[in-house]
């Protein structure tokens, strides 16, 4: 492999003007539990996965299962794939992440990208930590193209007028500007000390909107009563994969 980012296709995929979501770990876990939830509620099913000689040497292990860290998974009836990773990845594969997931996408009949994250809480809000009970976190969207933006509008979505996004949703978007793909980044408002359940949640109510007419709704009460333990389960999974993140694993690097 010498380090090259390769994508295995488990199975065939051909979808109808598809939807592909990226929800690579990142600020709070937010993409990741978003995207689990989906997976496990939807029934996904895993059809490719992402490896590299410079990817941390983990093995996610489910049902008594061992997956990679890096997964596709998707469902045929909706038209929809989900790209998902809990273990933070190089920053220098972050560009041949990004690039591999557009091209298994184009080929397998996504006409659309989706790209999940968070942006850390600031000011008083993060240094109190909590959030008025029963009150989802904000939600920005930053969209490629003419076609996603009217998607966003549609959807009532708050445009991210000025920031900085970074890694391998920020690919995506530059990829999405430079190749003329419609793609829209999903950025939640998200505590940085513990996964954020309740950020992940405002994601899925925004795909929940993005994602019509497709018979796509997912509740969002499961998630929100099971966060405590989500964000317990995912603080394990984090602290077991330290060893493995660190150098020559360097995400830094």
């Amino acid at each position: 492999m010498s380090g090259d980012v390769v994508l295995t296709k488990l199975k065939n995929v051909i979808l109808n003007n598809g939807v592909l979501i990226e929800a690579f770990t990142g600020v709070g876990m937010v993409a990741s539990i978003a995207a689990n939830y989906m997976i496990s509620n939807l029934q996904l099913d895993q059809v490719a996965a992402m490896d590299s000689d410079d990817f941390p040497p983990v093995s996610m292990i489910y049902n008594g299962r061992p997956k990679l860290p890096c997964r596709v998974y998707c469902s045929l009836e909706l038209n929809l794939a989900v790209f998902t990773s809990e273990v933070p990845l190089p920053i220098r594969k972050h560009r041949a992440v990004a690039s591999e997931l557009i091209k298994w996408g184009t080929e397998s009949g996504c006409t659309s990208f989706i790209a999940m994250d968070a942006i850390p809480r600031e000011g008083e809000e993060a240094e109190e930590g909590a959030r008025p009970a029963g009150e989802l976190p904000p939600v920005w969207a930053i969209g490629t193209s003419d076609a996603s933006r009217k998607k966003m509008k549609e959807s009532g979505l708050e445009t991210l007028q000025v920031g900085m996004i970074t890694g391998v949703s920020a690919v995506m978007l530059n990829m999405g500007r430079i190749q003329k793909l419609d793609v829209i980044g999903l950025y939640a408002d998200a505590r940085t000390d513990i996964p954020d359940a309740a950020a992940a949640a405002s994601l899925v109510s925004i795909l929940n909107k993005l994602l019509r007419p497709r018979p796509f709704s997912l509740s969002l009460k499961p998630l929100l009563d099971e966060a405590k333990d989500i964000q317990v389960q995912l603080e394990k999974v984090r602290r077991q994969a330290e060893p493995a993140i660190k150098e020559p694993y360097n995400i830094y690097s």
